[in-house]
């Protein structure tokens, strides 16, 4: 048995011949990534470390790294690790050594922390439907969602429902709706506000508190932000009221102008109108699983935490940073600035990644990571409740686990704290203490249902006054997902994707500007996108000339997870 770890809703569970299982909600299929990973294994790999591009031992390389930890303060190390692999041994774990070290370390805020802070805010709890309450459902709102790329099974269990679609451009989820809302980039929050001034009006929800914060937005005010017009908007207010559907929230809408208060008031609409289990956002902190156990967190603290969107701009801080589970180079804002220091030698970076991704290939000294088909591992969902015992299927890999590389760069620095050295599967066990599943019990049947008792608050609070929001004007960049893609990945399997800008405007070769610089693109039209939106795959963010698209991100955060506002305001022209 083993599931696809990848940053995905979907968490696709297999057969120890990599075929789907038959279950429910997996029900035999995949997506075109997890159909390629077996070819993929083998392609772009490292497999030896390497010292400044010279081929050594992973020993040596150890013996390298040992050196430069001791040579700076425990503040100037920042570690880097994100979810290019959510397995409890690969991601959380080995950050045991980085925390007890004292190094500086980021605050995990680059994709859903902000949505999960705002949905907890409200009701206690970011935990939603399950796939089970997905079935009950007659209706959906996607809203800011690209579920029919990138949430292949719960869109299948909804495809033959009534569906809505709330987006910024007409996504392929938008053009497989029933009913779509194109609306302006940055005005999700006001939507939401005029659906419930709508719901009010009409005697729907009765709430005088509630009364009192949306009188301030005036339906003259939320036509012009969000492009709607007021008939649309109670349209959208009779179709919550009449079809009690569920709504899908999408991670994007949290990296985007005003996001926080969006996801926050969005999922709140369900809550007024007593839909049970009426929103999914994301359930992965809703399982009961000590995530700051396995991180060693609860005895150790980062001396320094960095928001995720300010590591560029604040690189002169380090000395020494260590790569795991993610690829910065391709995802953080001002991610030139990290190019730029290792470059100029100002930096030493060190990269543990089983492929050549753009920050291993930058990287002073590389060691050869393992794939999941390589390792053992347990892996949970952002969705369903199945938590998966991973077996390796491929045999004799070249490479070093996240837990042994750990282990032994301490040993080299003759370190001998128990936590550090707690054995793995105690640790996910006592990280599993809350959910009642023993390690034993997991080995043996190889999957497990977990039983989720998340918190159910209620609470209209916090709720934006009119001064709060940002106004959204101008042109903005967004961002989705390619069905051929997991962010950076898979370029080995389907190609490197050209900066290719979807807009109503331009075609040909030309920049997008901020007041951060430029990056040089291909502008290709589109009657998909609207006036006042410019799109690009996430899977293209290095430009004509190789500079990453996020450096024109200023970094600025959210006011409820602190996640970077990647969704920014731009402008653009065509090279002459």
């Amino acid at each position: 048995m083993i599931a696809c770890t990848r940053d995905c809703y979907d968490t696709c569970i297999f057969d120890n011949k990599y075929k789907p299982l038959r279950i429910f909600p997996i029900n035999g299929f995949t997506c075109s990534r997890g159909i390629a990973d077996l070819k993929r294994n083998f392609i772009n790999r490292v497999y030896s470390t390497y010292y400044e591009g010279k081929e050594i031992t992973i020993e040596e390389g150890i013996k390298i790294l040992a050196k430069k930890i001791i040579e700076v303060k425990p503040e100037e190390t920042l570690h880097i690790d994100y979810d290019g692999n959510q397995g409890l041994l690969t991601w959380y774990y080995p950050a045991r050594l980085w925390n007890y070290l004292g190094s500086s370390s980021t605050d995990y805020s680059i994709c859903s922390a902000e949505g999960h802070e705002a949905i907890k805010a409200h009701y206690g709890s970011s935990f939603g439907a399950l796939p089970e309450d997905f079935v009950k459902f007659s209706a959906v709102v996607f809203w800011g969602s690209e579920a029919s790329i990138s949430f292949i099974h719960g869109w299948r269990i909804l495809k033959d429902k009534y569906k809505v679609t709330i987006d910024v451009r007409k996504s392929e989820t938008a053009k497989r709706s029933e009913k779509c809302y194109i609306i302006k980039p940055g005005s999700d929050v006001y939507l939401a506000i005029g659906i419930m001034k709508k719901l009010l009006e009409k005697g729907r929800i009765q709430n005088k508190e509630l009364q009192d914060k949306v009188s301030p937005f005036s339906y003259s005010l939320i036509e012009n932000v969000t492009s709607l017009k007021e008939k649309e908007i109670e349209e959208l207010a009779d179709f919550y009221f009449e079809e009690r559907p569920l709504t899908v929230i999408g991670f994007a809408l949290g990296r985007s102008l005003n996001g926080g208060y969006a996801i926050g008031l969005i999922s709140l609409l369900p809550g007024l109108l007593n839909i049970e289990n009426g929103f999914f956002y994301s359930n992965s902190q809703g399982w009961g699983i000590d995530f700051d156990y396995l991180r060693g967190s609860h005895l150790y603290k980062s001396k320094k935490i960095v928001n995720m969107g300010e590591v560029g701009e604040r690189i002169d801080e380090f000395k020494l940073i260590f790569v795991w589970n993610s690829n910065p180079l391709h995802s953080l804002p001002g991610s030139d600035k990290i190019m730029e220091a290792v470059e100029e030698g100002k930096v030493f970076l060190v990269v543990h990644d089983p492929f050549w991704s753009e920050t291993a290939k930058l990287a002073n000294l590389v060691f050869p990571g393992l794939t999941f088909l390589e390792k053992e591992d347990v892996v949970y969902s952002y969705w369903h409740n199945y938590l998966i015992y991973n077996e390796p299927i491929i045999a004799n890999p070249k490479g070093i686990s996240e837990v042994n590389l750990m282990h032994k760069i301490a040993k080299e620095l003759q370190i001998s704290n128990d936590l550090i050295f707690e054995d793995p599967w105690n640790a996910i066990e006592f990280s599993l203490r809350n959910t009642g599943i023993k390690i034993d019990e997991l080995k043996k049947n190889k999957i497990v249902k977990v039983s989720p008792k998340p918190a159910r608050k209620f609470s209209i609070d916090p709720f934006p006054k009119l001064e709060d929001l940002e106004f959204p004007q101008g042109e903005f960049l967004v961002y989705s997902a390619h069905p051929n893609y997991t962010n950076s990945q898979f370029k080995e399997i389907y190609g490197k994707r050209k900066p290719i800008v979807f807009n109503s405007k331009f075609e040909g070769e030309g920049f997008l500007h901020t007041e951060r610089g430029r990056v040089k693109v291909i502008f290709k039209k589109s009657d998909d996108i609207n006036s006042n939106t410019f799109f690009l795959f996430k899977s293209s963010l290095f430009d004509l000339e190789g500079k990453p698209i996020n450096s024109i991100i200023k970094g600025n955060k959210g006011k409820f997870g602190g996640t970077p506002l990647l969704n920014i305001k731009v402008q653009a022209e065509l090279i002459k």
